[in-house]
């Protein structure tokens, strides 16, 4: 089942976020959380829960959360042909249950929340370090089109 997270599931949704997070902290430096972390992270999902023009959706097993997904509608310029974007933000499926369909299902809900609000495109990041999640994306339709690239300052 498919839920809209709320401000007061935050404790409940954290957890999940934050997997996320810790998943990430090998691929690259940029990924990396500070000391102390958990109350500024927490801080900054509870923002994207409030923020107008953002879903965060749950998949929820037999009572427990077991994948997110946040999507965000975003305007941009006029000028261009594909104006309207969807965004994915982020995406975890905890490790016990990936390759079930989970993924697919909160894209699916993703999808269909940013076309009702009127997007005409979606895009999303993926880590390079990431194959699966760039197995699955590709799955899902997604093709490269640009590459995203940091670079450290000391």
């Amino acid at each position: 089942m498919i839920v809209e997270a709320t401000p007061e599931d935050i404790d409940e949704l954290f957890p999940l976020w934050l997997e996320l997070m810790h998943h990430h902290q090998s691929h690259h430096k940029v990924f990396r959380c500070k000391p102390n972390h958990e109350k500024p992270l927490k801080a900054e999902l509870l923002n994207r829960i409030r923020e107008r023009n953002t879903q965060v959706l749950v998949f929820e097993k037999q009572g427990e959360w077991v994948g997110m997904i946040i999507c965000i509608l975003r305007q941009g310029v006029n000028g261009f042909e594909l104006n309207r974007k969807g965004y994915i933000a982020e995406t975890v499926i905890k490790k016990a249950y990936r390759n079930q369909g989970i993924g697919k299902a909160l894209f699916d809900a993703a999808l269909k929340w940013l076309q009702d609000k009127g997007a005409d495109h979606v895009e999303l990041q993926v880590s390079v370090n990431n194959p699966d999640a760039l197995r699955f994306w590709e799955s899902q339709g997604f093709t490269p089109v640009t590459q995203h690239m940091v670079k450290v300052l000391k």
